[in-house]
């Protein structure tokens, strides 16, 4: 006789919270998951039952408009069934409400899915409800959501019994998985290894699902290029640009490490002939933060506009600016608007969207995710590609609309570009084609800069 499992509940009018949800809890204990995607369906079948889930976990809306009637019945109802509810913000009424209700438990959505795991696994301790199966099942509708699974994905055929239908040296897109559910078909199966490792990518990505409503889970496999797994790291949703918390954190290493470089250097031509000697040691895109943050900073320091904060905000904006462009050499080269429209027509669409762009979303990017910049770094990356007479972009700013650091950092930005555009760049050939270019106000003191940095 098969032993009965756990029946839990899961509430949310997010396809992708509950399936997330429903995976997670049936790869890691013996349970059944019911999914529902309102209060009002969640009555409806709790009032219908002969008997209580074992847990319910309610993923809380500020506006969910059976809400009173939910908690009231759950109150009256199930004061023997563990209820978590899963919170950004409760507002005060909900607060009121869900106090009083012994078994409940507030839960901060973006602990998901660990600490929800925890919990459950806390409840049934001494249980032998832990799901040891070599093989877990994974729903249909929710592999749609995940971007290829690229894994060995099985078929059941019998209570013990699975067949192999995809190599994980395949790619199991969207098209593929519905050929199964046009069948019939509700369930595939994933061997036990690859459904924990599914977990692990969902716990590094929960907080960039948590931002949207259409997200699609990207699954990185450790047999991907560098490139590929880059670009995976950084998830277009709604046309806006997200990272994940590991690249974040890499990212902020990397500055650490720059910052520690910048500090201890001082003359710009030992400097550049370190780097002329390395140069081909260095992908495009660390050549090019290298060299910005160097610059920058060297003529920062010859300004005496030397406070720390400055000296993070021009290697934050040198990291970050061209993030998007990192493993797009043909677009990071690019270094105007005037070169870029007689390029256009040989760039894809996408690609001429995502150069146009990158300014802004560089800009956003720190906003959102690097709290550790300084305030207004954002500001430099969004300017960057910005120029005095009003012919840059995105936004066209002439002279006196830029301050005097984002002056700075465009000149620096186009020294870095002229360095590695030119077969045989100096600072005076630079120096010669920057006078007229740059003599306006707030850039002239930069120049001048450039020339006392060039005779030390």
């Amino acid at each position: 006789m098969e032993k009965r499992k756990l029946p839990f509940l899961v509430v949310s009018s997010s396809p992708y919270m509950r399936g997330i949800l429903k995976f997670v809890l049936e790869t890691l204990l013996d349970c059944d998951v019911t999914e529902l995607e309102s209060e009002e369906k969640a009555l409806l079948f709790l009032k219908n039952l002969d008997f209580a889930p074992s847990m319910i976990v309610y993923d809380y809306t500020s506006n969910a408009y059976l809400l009173e009637d939910f908690v009231g019945y759950l109150k009256a109802n199930q004061k023997v069934v563990r209820i978590i509810v899963l919170v950004n913000e409760v507002r005060k009424e909900g607060i009121e409400m869900l106090k009083d209700l012994e078994q409940i438990k507030l839960m901060n959505e973006s602990a998901l899915p660990k600490e929800l795991v925890d919990e459950a696994e806390n409840i049934f301790e001494g249980t032998d409800f832990v799901n040891e199966s070599p093989y877990c099942r994974i729903s249909v509708n929710f592999l749609s959501i995940l971007d290829g699974i690229n894994k060995n994905l099985y078929i059941r055929i019998g209570s013990d019994k699975y067949i192999k239908i995809s190599h994980e040296d395949d790619d199991t897109e969207m098209v593929d998985i519905n050929k199964y559910k046009k069948k019939g078909i509700e369930y595939l199966y994933l061997n036990r290894e690859t459904a924990l490792w599914v977990i692990q990518q969902i716990e590094g990505q929960i907080d960039i699902f948590l931002k949207s409503n259409n997200f699609r889970f990207v699954l990185r496999g450790a047999n991907e290029t560098p490139e590929k797994r880059f670009e995976q790291k950084l998830l277009r949703i709604n046309d806006e640009v997200h990272v994940d918390k590991e690249f974040k954190e890499s990212i902020e290493q990397a500055i650490s490490r720059i910052r520690n470089v910048v500090d201890k250097e001082t003359h710009i031509e030992n400097f550049l002939n370190t780097f002329k000697e390395h140069q081909d040691e260095y992908a495009l895109f660390s050549q090019k933060i290298n060299l910005t943050s160097f610059i920058s900073c060297a003529l920062a320091k010859e300004l005496e506009w030397i406070s720390k904060t400055t000296m993070d905000k021009l290697v934050y904006a040198s990291v970050l600016s061209d993030i998007t462009l990192a493993v797009r050499p043909e677009l990071l080269l690019i270094s105007s608007m005037q070169e870029f429209i007689k390029r256009r027509d040989d760039l894809e669409e996408e690609d001429q969207k995502i150069f146009l762009s990158h300014p802004k979303d560089a800009g956003l990017l720190i906003k959102r995710y690097f709290t550790t910049a300084p305030p207004d770094t954002d500001a430099l990356a969004h300017q960057h590609h910005e120029q005095p007479d009003g012919t840059g972009f995105p936004q066209g700013l002439k002279a006196d609309k830029i301050s005097p650091l984002a002056a700075l950092f465009i000149v620096a930005n186009d020294f870095a570009y002229y360095y590695l555009k030119d077969d045989e760049p100096t600072i005076d050939e630079f120096l010669l084609r920057s006078h007229g270019k740059y003599d306006y106000v707030n850039f002239r003191k930069i120049i001048k800069a450039m020339e006392r940095i060039k005779r030390k």
